[in-house]
């Protein structure tokens, strides 16, 4: 049968040193303090505000348990532990005194003056400031306006770094609250110092406005305020659909204004969806240029074709192919208002009961 000893038990306590040192982990206040020796071990019972600091470090909570012999205190109830960095709140935390380590578990927040993270169970270094997180992670950084979710990740909070793992998701924000990219990825890289960027990995969707995307990476600068899409990248805006090799968003004020696609690239727009035809646009580069949400220019430079439906009054009157060096689509409210065919031009006209192929010289 294990042996218990009581040592001492003192009610009112207002101050007492725990360990004597002044790296070591000392007692302002308990309600009451029982001490007992189970199994050899020195252990102290705190309860009712207890309150405790080791060097900057101040502790205060409903109860907690002390094992005086490992330098480990079991924090439990609205506990707060405050390093004048950070705070940080959670159900139950445990200290391990010797290396400032904590373990903490149950609707754990950690706020600091830019950032603050939010999980269900968060294991934490005062020593360094870094923090992993598991179930349920939230990272706010509040100087850059970024908010990030995921199921787990580590946090670096001395050079503002992120790593998330499982169903991560990036918004970055105007202040307004109007405007917001937003990202979901497997994996995500964070970094708010230095140049600022987020790197997602794995199903990458992005959503910003009218403008949607996938791809398997995808790197946004924020400080140059461009979003590049590497790796099977897709985009859409309305009924277009864009691709190439490589996709870039350069923006303003988390506004589009220019869609750049590098390779092979290629727009195709529903044109009919009675017929099910489609306006197509080819070439080795295409820049889209955006204004309020919409297309207001579209230009394919080098090798570049066009098969355009031609409609009279919303009758259809046949296709339109060409190629040429460049070609220009303009548009008006979001639809085509005219085509511009630069250096080099060949071109096919297919009547609208044409049933033959529909060629282009590229």
């Amino acid at each position: 049968m294990n042996r218990i000893f009581f040592y001492f038990a003192l009610s009112g306590l207002l101050v007492l040193t725990l360990l004597a040192s002044d790296s070591k982990l000392h007692l302002i206040h308990a309600d009451r303090s029982v001490g007992r020796i189970e199994n050899g071990e020195k252990i102290r019972y705190l309860v009712g505000s207890v309150e405790a600091y080791q060097d900057t470090v101040h502790m205060v909570c409903d109860r907690a348990v002390f094992y005086e012999d490992r330098n480990i205190v079991e924090l439990i109830g609205n506990v707060l532990i405050d390093d004048t960095h950070h705070k940080l709140w959670a159900d139950k935390i445990i200290y391990y005194s010797s290396d400032k380590r904590a373990h903490c578990s149950g609707n754990v927040r950690i706020s600091g003056v830019n950032d603050s993270l939010f999980a269900q169970v968060f294991l934490y270094n005062f020593s360094i400031g870094d923090a992993v997180g598991k179930q349920d992670l939230f990272i706010w950084d509040k100087q850059n306006q970024v908010r990030i979710w995921g199921d787990d990740g580590t946090y670096f909070s001395k050079i503002s770094e992120s790593h998330i793992s499982g169903n991560a998701v990036f918004h970055r924000y105007e202040p307004t609250g109007v405007d917001t990219l937003i990202i979901h990825s497997g994996y995500m890289s964070y970094y708010g110092s230095g140049i600022r960027r987020a790197v997602a990995r794995d199903s990458v969707r992005i959503f910003k406005g009218t403008v949607r995307a996938v791809c398997d990476s995808a790197t946004y600068l924020i400080d140059n305020q461009l979003v590049y899409l590497q790796i099977n990248p897709l985009a859409w805006q309305g009924d277009s659909e864009m691709k190439s090799d490589q996709i870039l968003f350069t923006m303003d004020s988390l506004k589009i204004k220019e869609i750049f696609l590098e390779e092979k690239a290629q727009v195709t727009t529903l044109a009919d969806s009675a017929s099910q035809k489609y306006n197509v646009l080819k070439g080795k580069s295409i820049q889209v240029s955006m204004a309020d949400g919409t297309p207001e220019r579209v230009i394919a430079r080098r090798n570049a074709v066009s098969i355009y439906e031609i409609k009279d009054r919303n009758i259809d009157q046949g296709t339109n192919s060409a190629s040429s060096d460049s070609i220009i689509v303009h548009f008006t409210l979001g639809e085509v208002d005219s085509i511009s065919i630069i250096g080099g031009t060949e071109g096919t006209f297919y009547p609208a009961d044409w049933k033959g192929e529909i060629k282009s010289e590229y």
